[in-house]
């Protein structure tokens, strides 16, 4: 009976997309259940089990496929992210620039010297696992304030040094992507191009941007047009990129950035991407928590606490440098460097980048990077929620709640 399927059966992209929204929702249902615990830290809770730390439900195959839609979900987070970054804010508050420059280099400085002197690993992967610890999980902080409903001196700044070490720690990782090719190159040559992607994707963005205004002009501010002109571009950007060999996430944070700065007489409407955009965070968690691997606690535990330890004191110096400059009380300084703590999907996708140029030197820091992203897609979510309601920045019952809308 060769009409019946085979077993057992296996879960395809289709059906897996279908089980990680299901279940993921489930799991963000009976987290915010627990006082403490935001949606997020449920979401994730479900992709562990899902994976190959719990049941082993999702194959390593299947997990390979559904990373286009993964590509898609951090596409749309990091384009929000880039419209985060307000020129005016910045003019607005001077200590915040420099305040974003301090506490993503005091980061990358301490993780790239603990990694290369501590662990023993070379300057090159030193250097990358730096560059992964400067970015905050875009992710978890604007789902936790869209949550909270948290608005504030604390959340606005948190929102735009996300958006900043975001930005630093892309520039710094496509700037160091082509020196981790196996071919030898000549100094001239990788030099080219890494300018190639930092500025081939600068070019795209604003191309993309320059296309979707005109656009915007001709069919007026509709928000559902605009929604579908939006979710349009960034996909058509995503598909653009990969055909010329550009960072991805870079061009889409930079043409979120673009939308926000550059669009003077605001023919772009300011779109929620709303439930939508909540599909895509649920899948994007989901996923990460599939991804959540502890094994590296066992080989390497003192460097991984080294790892976390540095890395959050680094970011609270950093922030602590430009305080006055930013008009920031104590309690606020150490609000912002908790609201910090989260980092996961941006991580994760650097590293699948890495790995597509140099599976083995991703693996040299695969086993830190992984333990450090586990423990802290654990704490960051509560970390992040307890910063915001503890600087009175959460609206009253949602903070009751922890998250609950």
């Amino acid at each position: 009976m060769n009409f019946l399927p085979s077993f057992p059966l296996q879960l395809n992209v289709i059906a897996l997309f279908g089980i990680t929204l299901l279940l993921g929702l489930i799991g963000g249902e009976l987290a915010k259940r627990i006082r403490f615990l935001p949606r997020i830290s449920g979401y994730i809770a479900i992709g562990f089990l899902l994976g190959p730390g719990g049941f082993n439900i999702v194959s390593q195959s299947v997990l390979v496929t559904a990373r286009l839609f993964v590509d898609i979900s951090l596409g749309i987070i990091l384009f929000d992210l880039g419209r985060q970054l307000d020129f005016t804010w910045l003019r607005h508050d001077r200590g915040l620039f420099p305040m974003a420059i301090a506490e993503s280099g005091i980061t990358f400085i301490s993780i790239f010297t603990m990694v290369y002197l501590f662990v023993g690993l070379p300057w090159l992967p030193s250097m990358l696992a730096a560059s992964f610890a400067m970015a905050t999980s875009p992710a978890v902080v604007m789902m936790v304030a869209h949550d909270l409903s948290s608005e504030g001196p604390v959340t606005r700044r948190t929102l735009v040094l996300t958006s900043l070490n975001n930005f630093f720690a892309l520039i710094v990782f496509t700037f160091l992507l082509p020196m981790t090719q196996s071919a030898p190159m000549k100094t001239s040559t990788l030099w080219m191009q890494s300018t190639y992607l930092i500025i081939g994707s600068l070019a795209l963005a604003i191309a993309i941007f320059v296309l979707i205004r005109m656009m915007a002009i001709l069919i007026g501010k509709q928000k559902q047009n605009q929604f579908v002109l939006f979710i349009g571009a960034l996909v058509f950007t995503m598909g653009i990129a990969q055909i010329l060999n550009l960072p991805t996430a870079l061009t889409l944070f930079i043409l979120g950035v673009a939308t926000r700065n550059i669009d003077r007489k605001h023919m772009l409407m300011e779109i929620d991407f709303g439930w939508s955009a909540r599909l895509f965070f649920i899948l994007l968690f989901v996923v990460t928590g599939i991804h959540l691997r502890l094994e590296g606690l066992r080989i390497a535990a003192m460097a991984v606490i080294m790892f976390i330890l540095i890395r959050g004191v680094a970011k609270t110096l950093g922030i602590w440098l430009f305080s006055s400059a930013s008009r920031l009380t104590k309690k606020q300084i150490l609000s912002v460097s908790l609201a910090l703590t989260p980092m996961a999907g941006l991580a994760i996708s650097m590293s699948n980048v890495l790995d597509d140029f140099n599976p083995d030197l991703n693996r040299q820091i695969a086993t830190i990077i992984a333990s450090v992203v586990a423990i802290l897609e654990i704490l960051g979510p509560i970390a992040t929620q307890f910063a915001f309601i503890w600087a009175r920045e959460a609206t009253p019952n949602q903070a009751q709640q922890g998250g609950q809308k």
